[in-house]
């Protein structure tokens, strides 16, 4: 009797213990790697008499382009936006009614008529740099709703979580009308007069003859075919997957080892430029197929098709296969629009048609079977075939630019979105990720200017890599291991598909579990939409309850 009370003593301190050591480090993470903190610190900005003399040059017009303006607005005098595909320059690309855009071509974005999914967490980040965001949004028809996506796994679905306050409000849009929407709330040029806006191709940077430490001009190909410079106080790369930064770098020799005379010895983990990117290759496919409604009557047909706990959500189902293999989403975006969308590996096909969209849910592994209403609603889309627009993607290599161990860098170089680094899709964290670079920076400038007044500190660019990397590194890490669970995934070299094993194999009863028990689903609700820590799905009790179930009744 003694050494069993002796053991429910022990056993009740260890877990005392460890509950308390995960919230400490719960609060910790929450504070380096998600940056709540940081999304308030988005509201503050510089006196215009206190703000960086100069330009800042944003090469790239794309989403991690356009919330780069936003911030540098904040902080510099002129903010220059280089963008090279010439009509992202015109109103066509910031009008009020942007998901009109569909049949448009965006040519270096291959995602334009894709599926997308916006994050509660980027969507409270775009409500602290536009205040009128809700405003805004509702001009444009599109929904701003608390979000829910009825996940489920093969067919099970994962509880609604209880939250104080409610659920958190997103917004539902396709990529183009997103994109448009958000351009059009940056370029506003009475809400942000230092902001503009040309069509060009960056070809080049300068260093400063006085001080090659620090970039002082960029050079770009205007949209007539003429070479120009530009003054710039600060450049960022926002060029996507080109990562054309790196080109002009390793140009002028930056991101080599310094002479000798030139100061201290890099560091041991520091880095030269051709050895900062990594990759993976998952091989996945991308398929989304979306349909436009001849009218209201249609519209009103498919509404009625919907269950009530359905009604009025943007998204009407969203679908992960258990074995991780392949997932599929349908939902209503904006006005008189449908969507479906895929992922697949090599496995599967990419669904072009209904018939074909009928054969792809058909096989997907089940532990619930797909509602009634899913099966309808394609035998109404069926009627509007003719309205398709069918996008199929073949997602490139994803890759992480670790910048952030650079050597001898410029100071006033700065890299975001997926300049430096691109995770898999299927998450649905690309925006949010370009977000997080964004209030990295903005961190960094408010912390110069605290330090260096209207310039740029000599260790500018160092410091913003360091944010960069507490704010998104974390996505990397997390998404790539769950990509080594796919067996035709191409993994790191170094690296082996077998990286991560036990992990997976606890997120997979994790999310299993999400469609009995409240807390996992909380967790995982978190997780999805952008606010949980690093650690949230390892809360002592519910690693109990999960290995629980995995190891004792799912044996």
């Amino acid at each position: 009797m003694n050494i069993l009370f002796a053991l429910v003593v022990v056993l009740g301190a260890v877990y005392a213990t460890s509950l308390l050591v995960w919230h400490i480090l719960r609060r910790v993470l929450v504070a380096k790697h998600i940056g709540t903190a940081n999304l308030r610190l988005l509201q503050q900005g510089r006196a215009a008499h206190d703000k960086i003399p100069g330009t800042a040059v944003i090469c790239g017009g794309g989403m991690a382009g356009l919330l780069t303006a936003r911030i540098c607005h904040e902080h510099f005098e002129r903010v220059l936006v280089i963008e090279a595909e010439a009509w992202l320059s015109t109103d066509n690309a910031r009008r009020v009614d942007g998901w009109k855009l569909l049949r448009e071509t965006r040519a270096r974005l291959m995602q334009w008529n894709s599926f997308h999914a916006v994050q509660p967490y980027l969507f409270l980040g775009l409500k602290h740099l536009f205040p009128n965001v809700v405003e805004e949004a509702e001009r444009s028809q599109l929904k701003v709703v608390p979000a829910f996506p009825f996940f489920s796994v093969s067919g099970a679905l994962w509880r609604r979580p209880q939250k104080p306050g409610g659920l958190p409000a997103t917004i539902y849009a396709s990529r183009h009308a997103f994109e448009t929407f958000v351009r059009r709330l940056v370029l506003d040029r009475e809400a942000y007069p230092n902001i503009t806006i040309r069509p060009g191709t960056v070809t080049d940077v300068v260093p400063d003859l006085t001080d090659p430490t620090k970039l002082s001009q960029i050079v770009f190909r205007n949209d007539a075919g003429t070479v120009e410079t530009v003054d710039a106080a600060l450049v960022a790369d926002c060029t996507g997957p080109a990562r054309a930064g790196l080109k002009w770098l390793a140009r002028h020799g930056y991101g080599t080892p310094p002479t000798a005379a030139s100061g201290a010895p890099c560091p041991p983990s520091a880095l030269p430029l051709d050895e900062l990117k990594i990759a993976l290759n998952q091989k996945l496919h991308y398929s989304s197929i979306t349909y436009t409604a001849p009218d209201a009557a249609f519209m009103a047909r498919f509404e009625a098709l919907l269950p009530d706990a359905y009604k009025g959500d943007a998204p009407v189902i969203t679908f992960l296969e258990d074995n991780t293999e392949a997932t599929m989403a349908t939902g209503e975006g904006v006005p008189d629009f449908c969507a479906f969308a895929g992922h697949t590996g090599e496995v599967r096909f990419q669904p072009t048609n209904i018939e074909q969209l009928r054969q792809y849910a058909r096989s997907l592994y089940e532990v619930e079977p797909i509602p009634d209403f899913f099966w309808k609603v394609l035998d109404l889309l069926e009627e509007i075939e003719e309205t398709a627009v069918v996008s199929l993607l073949r997602v490139p290599p994803t890759s992480y630019v670790r910048y952030s161990r650079a050597m001898n860098m410029p100071s006033n170089f700065v890299a975001l979105g997926d300049s430096v680094m691109a995770v898999n899709p299927v998450f649905g964290e690309g925006c949010t990720k370009a977000l997080r670079c964004a209030m990295a920076l903005h961190t960094e400038l408010l912390r110069a200017s605290k330090t260096s007044g209207r310039s740029l500190p000599p260790t500018f660019g160092k410091g913003f890599f360091e944010e960069e990397k507490d704010k998104t590194e974390w996505l990397w890490d997390n998404t790539r291991l769950f990509d080594y669970g796919a067996p035709t995934t191409e993994p790191i070299p170094g690296e082996s598909l077998s990286d991560g094993a036990a992990l997976r194999w606890y997120i997979t009863w994790l999310h299993r579990a999400a469609a009995s028990d409240d807390h996992a689903a909380l967790v995982v609700y978190d997780s999805v939409t952008g606010f949980a820590s690093p650690i949230d799905a390892l809360h002592p009790h519910l690693v109990a309850k999960v290995l629980w179930r995995g190891l004792v009744v799912g044996a």
